[in-house]
């Protein structure tokens, strides 16, 4: 009951916010979706070919809509 009162009230904190209004289960899986994209970056990261500068670690962990226009990789 308390994990879904978390997930409540985060959903009443997203959707004054959001492009889209989400119920709960939406919210779960965007979650689960944003971790995975994460991983997948820091797997990249870590299997790259020495270490990446800074520009490039914020480029692989932030989607460009993330990112500062100054940051953001040309297009």
């Amino acid at each position: 009951g308390q994990k879904r009162k978390v997930w409540e009230l985060i959903r009443h904190k997203v959707n004054p916010v959001a492009a889209c209004p989400r119920d709960v289960e939406d919210l779960k899986k965007r979650w689960r979706d944003l971790k995975r994209r994460d991983r997948s970056k820091l797997c990249r990261l870590s299997q790259g070919c020495g270490p990446p500068g800074p520009d490039t670690a914020l480029g692989l962990l932030l989607a460009p809509e993330e990112m500062s226009p100054a940051a953001a990789p040309p297009a």
